[in-house]
């Protein structure tokens, strides 16, 4: 591969009309902002690139109309997360929910396909790595390495690696330059691999699956959403094993198994991701980004924050500028897509 900007990202950006802005406001500016506004709906692409081996990518885009996204792609591994998917839907691979690893292993001359409804809307961080950096990169500094695509299709869809998933929300938010952003997005990458290679070899070493079953799975899809619909609400245990109509302590287990964190703290990181998002991207006043993600006290918003990121919210707007999409128009921070319970009762295993 010559270069993976070349070869897997300009023939998809130029199919969808994704145009490069001078200005890079909100991510990283060592990377490169794409953006499109057409009749099927509005969008951006982040990436930082390096050479052949791999890139750093975080996207949103909102679809005004159904439609299939497809494009030619050579060989490569993509690792990512949602923070918000709706009406999505990949030919291949675990189904797209928020919070769950997603990975797509491209083939050569092969070609990525997934379909969106009207509405649909995607939010994502992600890295790619080509087989230059899994197979000649790796091999050439540590000797036999196992087979790279195989550990990452066995993270397809879970949810118990948190620390990937901060991983990737961090590499998202970073606003280095120079020599100092080269070194923080290789050391993103390997720590990914990292923590990929770790969790298949812990998988194969014990014979244990910690797969969930298929009615669990749908559980934690459909609370995940929830939780990212109603960051303002009331998102106590109890009312989440409501929802699910089972009891707080099949929450909790389920909870541990998919994610690796307690009901509690899973709601907490994602309000506060959520916050950061929105001192970053927007202007609201911090006291309305609070109630935005079920804070009524400021003071008690700024310590979770603090507790969170290690900076109070407003040191943190500070040090990552303030920047909101003049293609994507925001959302008042109170408005949330409140999904319709189907009264169904939930017969997980």
């Amino acid at each position: 591969m010559k270069s993976i900007e070349t070869d897997l990202y300009s023939g998809a950006f130029r199919g969808w009309g994704l145009k490069p802005l001078k200005g890079v406001r909100g991510y990283g500016p060592e990377g490169v902002l794409h953006t499109f506004e057409n009749e099927i709906g509005s969008g951006e692409y982040w990436a930082y690139f390096r050479g052949n081996l791999f890139a750093v990518n975080a996207f949103r885009m909102s679809f005004a109309k159904s439609g299939t996204m497809r494009y030619r792609c050579s060989e490569h591994i993509c690792l990512g997360c949602y923070d918000d998917v709706r009406g999505m839907a990949q030919r291949r691979g675990a189904a797209l929910v928020p919070g769950a690893i997603m990975v797509y292993l491209g083939d050569e001359h092969g070609e990525y396909e997934a379909h969106f409804s009207k509405g649909a809307v995607a939010r994502a961080s992600s890295i790619t790595i080509s087989p230059d950096y899994y197979r000649d990169y790796l091999q050439s500094r540590f000797g036999n390495v196992k087979d790279v695509r195989k550990a990452f299709a066995k993270v397809d869809g879970k949810y118990d690696l948190p620390e990937l998933v901060d991983l990737l929300r961090k590499a998202r938010a970073y606003q280095g330059k120079g020599i100092a952003a080269e070194l923080f997005y290789e050391g993103v990458v390997a720590e990914a691999v990292a923590l990929v290679m770790e969790y298949a070899s812990r998988e194969d070493g014990s014979g244990e699956h910690r797969a969930l079953s298929q009615g669990d799975a749908c559980a934690i899809s459909h609370i995940s959403s929830y939780i990212a619909d109603n960051l303002s609400g009331d998102l106590s245990c109890a009312r989440l094993a409501s929802e699910l109509y089972i009891g707080q302590t099949k929450l909790k287990r389920l909870f541990k198994t998919a994610t690796g964190l307690s009901p509690s703290a899973y709601v907490t990181r994602e309000r506060m991701e959520e916050a950061a998002r929105l001192l970053r991207e927007t202007d609201l006043l911090i006291a309305s980004i609070g109630k935005a993600v079920g804070y009524h006290k400021p003071g008690a918003f700024t310590e979770a924050f603090r507790r969170s990121k290690g900076f109070s919210p407003a040191d943190f707007r500070r040090s990552n500028g303030v920047w909101r999409s003049q293609r994507i128009p925001e959302q008042p921070a109170h408005a949330a897509c409140h999904k319709a319970r189907d009264g169904r009762q939930y017969e997980g295993g």
